[in-house]
């Protein structure tokens, strides 16, 4: 059974400091966002539009840093919903 680590690796095979750093700042934005299925549809039509898919092709669901892109979304949402500890401790 392989561990979460290498799952990540599998996901992003060969991903720069910097795409890395670009994916996970798109994916808190949209996680973030109240409407981020909106936010995440217009960044696609912008994708569309200019083709700059070497920056943001990450977006297109065939491309291959797009789970990367979802894992980190999820991630951020689950983290945004996640409960505090309460500060009843102190």
């Amino acid at each position: 059974m392989e561990t979460s680590a290498a799952m990540d690796h599998r996901a992003a095979p060969s991903l720069s400091a910097e795409e890395k750093r670009r994916i996970e700042r798109v994916a808190r934005c949209v996680a973030r966002d109240r409407d981020g299925d909106l936010t995440e549809k217009l960044l696609l039509r912008l994708l569309a539009i200019t083709r700059n898919g070497r920056r943001w092709g990450f977006l297109a669901p065939d491309h291959p840093l797009h789970p990367y892109y979802l894992q980190q979304k999820v991630s951020e949402r689950c983290r945004i919903l996640r409960p505090r500890p309460a500060a009843a401790d102190r």
